[in-house]
């Protein structure tokens, strides 16, 4: 018997709120059937990977949850535990060897790295340890500095720029360098490192 929506949404609230202790009762309740129940396209383990509660990702992993699902933008836990920028989710997802983080493409097409770029620059750095590739685009044609330059993270630009691998003029689909979205984003900082580099 498949469980009933509320029981999956009452799921879905405990993982995506870190209520450990509901998680269990529910599972005890309804057992593993519900594990892959889906709201709004999302099972409760992907939940809990874009909140960055580890521990509710380990009991359900445990249980049984299917790791090699994604939701209906695509985009599987590691793309996003990088969006919710939680390090030590990232890293334990890392670890389950479960996700090939050049070749997964979510949302936009994007990359787990990509989506770290959101705004989570610890993690982009993690994922580049680890042999990310930082050359590819979306989509849009956006790289990832396009999409550090949108967030406005000098750090995270710095960082990338360092690694001599992501073209500074390279232009997407618009025509826009990664120092003419900066621009259009307002951050003048950001501009004026690019420009420091010879940025257009």
């Amino acid at each position: 018997m498949s469980p009933s929506t509320a029981v999956c949404r009452r799921l879905h609230y405990a993982c995506e709120n870190g209520y450990l202790g509901k998680v269990r009762k529910i599972l005890s309740k309804t057992g593993v059937n519900i594990l892959n129940c889906r709201v709004k396209g999302m099972t409760p383990l992907m939940k809990a990977a874009e909140e960055g509660n580890r521990d509710i990702l380990e009991l359900l992993i445990s249980k049984g949850a299917d790791v090699s699902l994604v939701g209906d933008e695509c985009d599987n836990i590691l793309h996003l535990a990088c969006y919710g920028g939680e390090i030590e989710t990232v890293k334990y997802i890392l670890s389950l060897n479960a996700v090939d983080f050049n070749k997964s493409r979510g949302m936009k097409n994007r990359t787990p790295v990509m989506a770290a770029a959101n705004g989570n620059g610890k993690v982009v750095e993690l994922l580049v340890t680890k042999g990310a590739d930082v050359s590819l685009v979306d989509d849009y044609g956006d790289t990832i500095l396009h999409l550090a330059c949108r967030r406005g993270d000098v750090r995270m630009v710095r960082f990338l720029l360092s690694l001599n691998v992501v073209d500074i003029d390279a232009r997407n689909k618009k025509g826009w360098t990664a120092a003419d979205v900066a621009r259009d984003e307002g951050h003048g900082r950001v501009v004026r490192l690019l420009v420091s580099r010879g940025a257009p």
